[in-house]
């Protein structure tokens, strides 16, 4: 991404199918966390077999708990990570902890809470697949719509 503009590097992260795409992974061989993972890092051109791998006991609410955060909001912060983490200790952290903050606010504005189980129960049985589907999608939306406002610092 060295050398090109705000502008094209914007173009480059926009969604390019990014929620479908994750809707399409979600239950199709990745779960929440590795399906946002996966087409967020994928929908900018880049490898994500490392990220994903990193995202994999993320879900379920860790590990299949259930009993924590939701795994696509998790798969977002991994992300979050990747892109804008710290790379030496005693840098500068601020950019992913406020990004960070910033998902996470989104998430809880949406869905009222990050608790894998209270989103599943309320999602009722029935079709708790279908709306978590549609969750992970949100999630990539809101993740990819809050990293189009930093351009500048993506690197992997």
């Amino acid at each position: 991404m060295e050398g090109q503009s705000e502008e094209q590097v914007k173009e480059q992260v926009k969604e390019q199918g990014s929620e479908d795409r994750a809707k399409g992974y979600f239950g199709n061989g990745f779960h929440c966390a590795e399906a946002v993972v996966a087409a967020v890092l994928e929908g900018m051109g880049k490898d994500a077999s490392e990220a994903i791998a990193h995202a994999t006991a993320f879900g379920g609410g860790f590990g299949k708990t259930y009993g924590e955060a939701c795994g696509a909001l998790s798969g977002a912060l991994i992300v979050i990570g990747h892109l804008h983490g710290r790379r030496e200790s005693g840098k500068d952290w601020d950019l992913p902890a406020g990004m960070g903050a910033g998902i996470r606010q989104m998430f809880i504005h949406r869905f009222k809470t990050t608790h894998c189980l209270s989103l599943r129960e309320k999602f009722g049985e029935e079709d708790q697949m279908g709306q978590c589907r549609n969750l992970v999608g949100w999630v990539t939306q809101d993740l990819v719509s809050l990293l189009e406002k930093y351009p500048e610092n993506l690197r992997p």
